[in-house]
């Protein structure tokens, strides 16, 4: 039976997504619970993964169990009761054998959260606490250059050799004392999200101009945006199937 799961957490605590030996990691609390439930060693297979320390409203991910198939809400209610504090699962449900949570994702949808009031120690594993003032109206017109088509090698530490990817929107919200930065893409790559909120920033600050980022997309070179913010103020949000 293939199980889609929904779940959400605070990756605060966590060394990522990606299973590691001698580490706390997303993958591998959620296949140690599977394991007691299914009584099997089953790997699970994420949307995408998330860095250290990003934190998910609703990230994805699948697995087969090929014995003892358990009902959906049972399977929720069971996962449930033996999750951490620190994860929650959202939603179970039995699809086509062929879904996979990566490879069937449309699009997928993060946030990233700059907080530019005074620091707040209870806020500070869930925000950028960014001490400068914002010109809101430069960071949208330099955002308008990551939208569409492009390569986006000098934007991850990627190693892959495919780094074309499409970002569908960046949009802008301000709320209290908080900027939120919403981005829509196809796929992204590793450290990708954290390092174009990093050359916005960097442009709102004049350490980059916003012809030194079209450059930087015009003749790609792995990891040159430099520039990576903290993935505390990061959230994967939604992925569309």
């Amino acid at each position: 039976m293939n199980y889609q799961v929904t779940v959400s957490y605070d990756g605060s605590d966590f060394h990522g997504w990606a299973k590691q030996q001698n580490v706390r990691t997303i993958q591998g609390e959620i296949e140690k619970i599977i394991y007691r439930i299914f009584k099997q060693p089953i790997t699970i297979h994420a949307s995408g993964r998330t860095d250290a320390y990003v934190h998910a409203y609703g990230q994805v991910f699948s697995f087969n169990a090929k014995k003892s198939p358990i009902k959906p809400n049972h399977l929720l209610s069971a996962l449930r009761n033996l999750s951490p504090t620190d994860i929650y699962f959202v939603k179970v449900k039995v699809n086509k054998s062929m879904f996979h949570a990566r490879f069937s994702a449309h699009n997928k949808t993060y946030q990233y959260v700059v907080n530019t009031g005074d620091y707040n120690v209870f806020k500070s594993r869930y925000e950028l606490f960014y001490n400068r003032p914002i010109d809101l109206k430069l960071l949208k017109k330099t955002s308008k250059l990551f939208i569409g088509t492009h390569d986006f090698k000098s934007f991850s530490t990627s190693i892959l050799d495919d780094t074309i990817r499409t970002i569908n929107y960046i949009k802008f919200k301000s709320l209290n004392n908080s900027l939120i930065i919403t981005i829509n893409g196809d796929g992204f790559l590793r450290n990708m999200v954290r390092m174009i909120i990093g050359s916005l920033l960097d442009v709102n600050e004049h350490k980059k101009t916003m012809e030194h980022v079209a450059q930087l997309l015009k003749d790609p070179f792995k990891g040159s945006a430099i520039t990576k913010v903290n993935g505390c103020g990061l959230y994967l949000l939604k992925v569309n199937y």
